[in-house]
């Protein structure tokens, strides 16, 4: 990786469109350029429903993050939600050249690009490769190869597929902002990278985002994903019942959510504090926060009920031995929601934060994004040096054997 190279993620999300500029120096480290929020609302449940909307929005967030870093961004990396999407198995297998022996970066590219080779509908498209292990000469295990000595490379991994037609669309919303994708990744798999412990991976834990049109929830053990799922509701899902229940209008129903509700009435207070204006009325009044959580734990309540549903925690306690992790905006911002999902779904449940570079959670798939290709590009840097090394050692050794024996 060559020194101080610039690496963009942009959160693509249902509500907002998030930008994050970094640096990478040649010892790994991560610094923070710059960042922009855009306001959106052209993408729903991962399909696109407006393109001139979207593709402004991109741009707004990409115009703030060029001003503040000055750095003039060509190149992303994308983390988004979709839905119906597939997720299978698949090897790749490729020879590693004679004249050297020696596993490249290249060859890793080559038998990534071999696992792709796969029969899918031709409706649908791939859209990233997750290695599980690597197989050298048939030793098994191996989680980066580059350097070592084979001559046969295998992948097993996972393949990532989505509808051609959504992918599509998200790309001509880039190409319009005159930028290139380098790549997608779904957000579980950037999320994983700065919220889960290694502790917590090996063990088995679900990872469970909120969004505001999409909840997700992936279930990680090892190296393995044993469980994918999306459900099509998210924190929108409470905000319109707000909005419908105190006749408000979406954006502040939005507004009181975040600052006053809670997910236990028994948790609620009773003080009349809570000033609304109802649409068709001239004057305001106020409501307590019990009222508002009326209104709002039968929706949670249905929202946690869905992803316990899709866990199907019978089968699944003894593989969760870490329990499982809740991030995204739909359910962290309300008072009594972790501690109600706790109770519902009978396992150990943290908010999934992170403290990394003082930022708020606001950029949590940015910053996800942008570790993943980092600590990938850093790794297989260092790799080939050490190689490098290791070849050298190698030959030294061969001439003192010529020479004295």
């Amino acid at each position: 990786m060559s020194k101080n190279e610039i690496i963009t993620g942009i959160d693509l999300g249902s509500s907002k469109v998030c930008c994050l500029v970094t640096e990478i120096t040649d010892s790994g480290n991560i610094d923070i350029l710059g960042y922009g929020i855009s306001p959106s609302s052209y993408l729903k449940k991962g399909n696109v429903v407006n393109i001139e909307g979207l593709t402004r929005s991109i741009s707004d967030a990409v115009n703030q993050a060029e001003i503040m870093s000055n750095v003039k961004i060509e190149e992303v990396i994308v983390g988004l939600s979709l839905v119906n999407v597939d997720i299978l198995r698949n090897k790749g297998v490729v020879a590693i050249p004679k004249s050297t022996r020696e596993i490249t970066g290249q060859d890793v590219d080559r038998v990534i690009q071999a696992a792709k080779i796969l029969a899918i509908s031709p409706d649908r498209d791939v859209v990233q490769v997750i290695p599980r292990e690597f197989i050298v000469d048939g030793c098994e295990g191996i989680n980066d190869p580059i350097g070592m000595i084979g001559t046969r490379l295998e992948v097993d991994s996972y393949i990532v597929t989505a509808p051609i037609t959504v992918l599509q669309n998200i790309q001509r919303c880039f190409q319009r902002a005159d930028l290139s994708i380098q790549s997608i990744i779904l957000k579980p798999f950037a999320l994983k990278k700065i919220l889960l412990s290694r502790d917590e991976i090996e063990m088995g834990v679900a990872l469970i985002d909120v969004g505001a049109t999409i909840t997700e929830v992936t279930v990680f053990k090892g190296n393995d994903i044993l469980k994918y799922a999306t459900i099509p509701i998210g924190g929108d899902y409470i905000t319109n019942d707000i909005a419908v229940g105190l006749r408000l209008p979406f954006n502040l129903a939005e507004i009181i959510k975040r600052r006053y509700a809670c997910a236990q009435e028994n948790l609620a207070s009773e003080k009349q504090d809570i000033e609304i204006q109802s649409i068709g009325e001239s004057t305001t009044k106020k409501i307590n926060q019990k009222e508002l959580a009326s209104i709002v734990e039968p929706r949670v309540h249905e929202i946690i009920s869905l992803i316990k549903k899709e866990l199907d925690f019978e089968d699944q306690k003894i593989k969760l031995a870490a329990g499982g992790v809740i991030s995204g905006s739909g359910l962290l911002h309300i008072k009594g929601a972790i501690d109600l999902a706790q109770k519902i779904l009978g396992i150990p449940l943290r908010g999934g934060k992170t403290e990394m570079y003082g930022y708020d959670q606001t950029f949590n798939v940015c910053l996800g994004l942008v570790n993943s290709v980092a600590s990938q590009r850093h790794y297989e840097g260092r790799n080939i040096e050490k190689a490098k090394m290791g070849i050298s050692l190698i030959e030294r050794a061969k001439r003192f054997l010529r020479e004295y024996f």
